[in-house]
């Protein structure tokens, strides 16, 4: 098996391999700089959903076009994409989301959903001034490369909470949607 991952962060990568690893021990995880499609900061579900399965997409497409030029190639490939953004509920709070998606080459999207907790006002705000989380969060840092690293979970979690293992356990739930597609041909009763 080989994946391929919409983005260069090596967070969503090793998650990417964390998540698959159990099943698949021989993987191999790649990563592309690929444009979501979306805000840079994502402020919906939606929004969210739909930066992670362009992803998906763009990273499968660049990753078939390098493998099709290797001969004797008889690997399967999958497109991942992960997405973090927030949403705000009904009450005016807002909260962080996590999507990954897979695709594969029959490009339809097996997505996922997980990790959610409120993000401070302070952190907020500036959001909804159209500022993005990662930057937000590299300054209240002191410059520290947040993004590539513990998150905003980290931080508020004092690093109880690892965000490449909360990243993994999306994309796990996204590869077994994938990987157990198939489940209702197994049933005895087909119609319900």
């Amino acid at each position: 098996m080989k994946f391929f991952v919409g983005s260069t962060n090596p967070v969503k990568v090793n998650a990417v391999l964390k998540g698959a690893i159990d099943r698949w021990p021989e993987v191999q995880v790649e990563g592309f700089a690929v444009d979501s499609g979306v805000k840079e900061q994502p402020i919906s579900d939606e929004e969210t959903k739909k930066g992670a399965i362009n992803r998906a997409k763009k990273a499968l497409k660049l990753g078939l076009k390098l493998e099709s030029k290797k001969v004797g190639n008889s690997k399967k490939f999958l497109g991942i994409g992960l997405e973090g953004g927030v949403w705000v509920d009904e009450e005016n709070q807002m909260w962080t989301t996590v999507w990954a998606a897979v695709v594969d080459q029959e490009l339809k999207p097996f997505v996922a959903n997980g990790v959610r907790f409120k993000v401070d006002k302070i952190v907020a705000n500036k959001i909804l001034q159209g500022e993005e989380m990662g930057p937000i969060m590299s300054l209240l840092c002191n410059g520290r490369s947040v993004k590539t690293q513990e998150g905003l979970i980290g931080i508020v979690t004092n690093n109880f909470v690892d965000r490449t293992e909360e990243y993994a356990a999306v994309v796990k739930l996204a590869l077994g949607l994938w990987y157990g597609r198939n489940w209702t041909d197994k049933l005895v009763v087909k119609k319900y």
